[in-house]
């Protein structure tokens, strides 16, 4: 069937005719939630009544109500909504994706978009739409199934299939029982948990969140083989796909080098002498952090190996986190440099209850934090460990690269002499009260 376009016609716009009553039937028949924002005096009023926007989720508060924005928007697509906003501050047509928390602490999609009215620029309008089933008929389409068999097949590499929700061992190529040095019966009765070196818990813990969302995930990490008598280090593929209404991961190890056990920990900075001097030197300068951070940086062969130190003063009560640092360059951040605590490192930290935090590529990550302070400066990697005060997180200390993946495999334990230290001066220094 044809339908003629009224904007086809000689006087184009104005052969459509509609009343007032038809267009506030449409805008209140709208299936989204229509606002429009006075730029100027950051004013939003709502054009129909369409506010919940998926169950328990109400899109009033979520434009309006900072604190309920931080409580159901997913973190790690905060910034997502605060560029938005960002743009709509400047008139900028913009439109994003981003995901929320409803009832059940199920996932709702939503998709906000707008424009500036163009014959009256005070106004900014758009919509808040919840596109979940259109997100997961997209998921579908890519999901189309495959034959678990073949997706080891054709690759020279070491090949094997998890079951994501369990972490089971689905599948496996002969490179693969190879390189862990196991029959394929003994790796079927593996998870992904007995597969992972423990120093790697964190990264394939933040490998799952991201391949979930971004369907494609690689990095460095090691694997034990052999019972857990060596490791190896693989530059690592990971897939997110599906087969017979199964969720897979399709894991691929490119490039391995295989290393030893070692009888006791590794420690990169234990010549008791390098220790000795480093506290006799952060010693004389405990009331001055911008001359702890250098002479940190300078100690034990950091400068040689890394590329910069950072200290995070952190604030939970006043939301605050104040950062100092020293580098091999120049950078273009204030020292004491304020940012919110929500989203940052620390949070991470209290929220997941961790020893320590490494990020093997700032560029590949969906932090806001890591684009907010690292990729800025050119910081690819990081290694970060947290330090507690009467049972409150007032630290972290943080050890960055210019390269990616400079901490694969590196532990906790491989720092404490290094920055046990820093962080003993560093107190002294918030005791003195100079900050």
């Amino acid at each position: 069937m044809n339908i003629p376009d009224a904007n086809d016609g000689p006087s184009g716009l104005a052969a459509v005719h509609m009343s007032i009553e038809d267009l506030l039937s449409f805008m209140n028949d709208f299936p989204a939630l229509l606002w429009r924002i006075e730029i100027a005096k950051s004013r939003i009023e709502f054009l129909n009544n369409n506010y919940i926007v998926s169950n328990g989720l109400d899109g009033k508060l979520l434009l309006k109500n900072i604190q309920y924005q931080r409580d159901v928007v997913i973190p790690e697509d905060a910034y997502l909504l605060g560029a938005f906003m960002d743009s709509v501050k400047k008139g900028k047509t913009a439109a994003t994706i981003f995901r929320a928390r409803c009832t059940e602490n199920r996932i709702a999609w939503l998709k906000i978009t707008g424009a500036t009215n163009s014959w009256d620029p005070r106004y900014y309008y758009g919509f808040l739409l919840n596109v979940t089933d259109t997100v997961e008929q997209i998921k579908a389409i890519l999901d189309k199934d495959v034959n678990i068999e073949s997706l080891v097949g054709d690759t020279g590499n070491a090949v094997l299939v998890l079951d994501y929700d369990s972490r089971k061992v689905l599948c496996v190529n002969a490179a693969a029982c190879d390189l862990f040095e196991m029959n394929r019966g003994e790796l079927l009765n593996l998870t992904l948990g007995d597969l992972y070196r423990e120093s790697m818990k964190t990264a394939v813990e933040n490998m799952l969140e991201q391949v979930l969302l971004l369907r494609k995930w690689n990095g460095k990490l090691d694997f034990y083989q052999s019972g857990k008598r060596s490791f190896f280090t693989a530059e690592t593929v990971v897939r997110h796909m599906s087969c017979g209404g199964k969720r897979l991961l399709r894991v691929e190890f490119a490039n391995p080098k295989i290393g030893r056990e070692r009888s006791r920990p590794r420690r990169l900075f234990s010549d008791d002498s390098r220790r000795v001097r480093l506290i006799h030197d952060l010693s004389a300068v405990k009331d001055d952090i911008e001359a702890i951070m250098r002479v940190a940086f300078e100690s034990a062969l950091v400068s040689e190996k890394y590329d910069a130190i950072m200290v995070s003063d952190v604030h939970v009560r006043k939301n605050q986190v104040f950062v100092y640092y020293a580098g091999n360059q120049p950078m273009p951040l204030e020292q004491g440099h304020r940012f919110a605590y929500s989203g940052t490192i620390a949070e991470d930290i209290n929220r997941f209850e961790l020893s320590h935090l490494t990020v093997d590529d700032t560029q590949e990550s969906i932090k806001p934090i890591d684009w907010a302070l690292f990729v800025p400066q050119g910081i690819r990697s990081y290694f970060a460990k947290p330090f507690f005060s009467r049972g409150t997180l007032r630290t972290v200390l943080i050890v960055c690269s210019r390269k990616p993946h400079a901490f694969s495999g590196v532990t906790v334990g491989d720092f404490e002499d290094f920055l046990d230290p820093i962080n003993d001066v560093v107190k002294m220094w918030r005791q003195s009260g100079r900050r």
